[in-house]
């Protein structure tokens, strides 16, 4: 098998960088993989705390051979999560032709790749599969579903891989993302039927209040109905629910699940969309990400009682 190159987006977090490399460097196909690491550089008036934790940074992704092959590219100015990973997504599955992805705040299993090539190579030409996940929420599988793997429309972005056939669909321009969306009328399945605001983010994108190339990934799934593969056990952990994070901090980590420590196998099921575990997807999100009425109530109270006394 050839293995898939790896790529992974650091930038000033020194302790989940080194994490997320000793993880990876544990899996076995790590020695017989090539890993870029795209450091991602200072921004405008960085204070010195700032540089001397991206210079830590460098150090760490210098210190070891953490992978056969280490290519690492360290960027002079800062360009943004976003524009990172489209850039260095772009270049790497334009040489190798597939790609698995990770960030500075991800813990792997020491079977994560072998899943993640498993299924790259098995799905390789299956013009209906957009993408290969490697993090699955913190939700019970339906007790009646014995597969090892599930299909849905969902990409994720904690830890995943595709295909350069699949890369090429990927659509930039947001404003031409929620035209085509209204028009195929997808509104109601991108937001998985109310449970969390998807089509509201990618306004938000639009007029610059967020930054987020994932968004525009999901809407690429939905757009040309394509899906992504899933384990029925997580292989990745997210650990990057720290107050310095950048884009996501919960004083409850919703995210959080243990890490499977054993493989998964990529078994035959239908190609096709697994409906109910969407379903199941929607019931997660709506019951933790506070698209509930009484989570909102909640948080309405929470901002109101910061604003009033000065106090979290």
């Amino acid at each position: 098998m050839e293995f898939a190159p790896i790529v992974l987006f650091v930038y000033n977090r020194p302790d989940l960088t080194l994490n997320t490399l000793e993880y990876l460097s544990r899996n076995e196909e790590a020695k017989e993989s090539t890993l870029y690491v795209y450091c991602d550089g200072a921004k405008a008036g960085a204070s010195p705390e700032q540089l001397q934790l991206i210079k830590q940074v460098r150090e760490i992704v210098h210190s070891r051979q953490w992978c056969g092959k280490v290519v690492i590219l360290e960027a002079e100015k800062n360009k943004g999560l976003a524009t990172a990973v489209i850039d260095g997504v772009t270049e790497v599955i334009g040489k190798h032709g597939k790609i698995i992805v990770l960030e500075d705040d991800l813990t792997v299993s020491p079977f994560f790749l072998k899943f993640m090539n498993d299924a790259l190579t098995k799905y390789a030409q299956e013009e209906k599969l957009l993408a290969v996940h490697g993090y699955l929420y913190p939700f019970k599988v339906p007790a009646d579903y014995t597969a090892s793997t599930f299909l849905v429309h969902d990409p994720g972005s904690l830890g995943w891989g595709t295909w350069s056939r699949a890369w090429k669909k990927f659509e930039p321009d947001t404003h031409k993302v929620i035209e085509l969306i209204k028009l195929k009328g997808l509104k109601r399945a991108f937001d998985f039927w109310g449970a969390y605001p998807f089509f509201r983010m990618l306004h938000q994108h639009k007029n610059g209040k967020v930054s987020s190339w994932a968004i525009r990934w999901r809407a690429t799934a939905y757009l040309h109905d394509m899906l992504t593969l899933y384990p029925v056990k997580s292989l990745v952990r997210h650990d990057g629910n720290v107050a310095a994070a950048t884009h996501h901090y919960k004083e409850e980590d919703w995210l959080y699940t243990e890490i499977y420590q054993a493989p998964v196998p990529v078994g035959n099921i239908p190609v096709e969309n697994n409906l109910p575990m969407e379903k199941v997807f929607a019931k997660f999100l709506r019951a933790n990400a506070g698209m509930t009425i009484p989570a909102k109530i909640k948080n309405r109270l929470k901002q109101y009682w910061k604003k009033i006394t000065g106090h979290a």
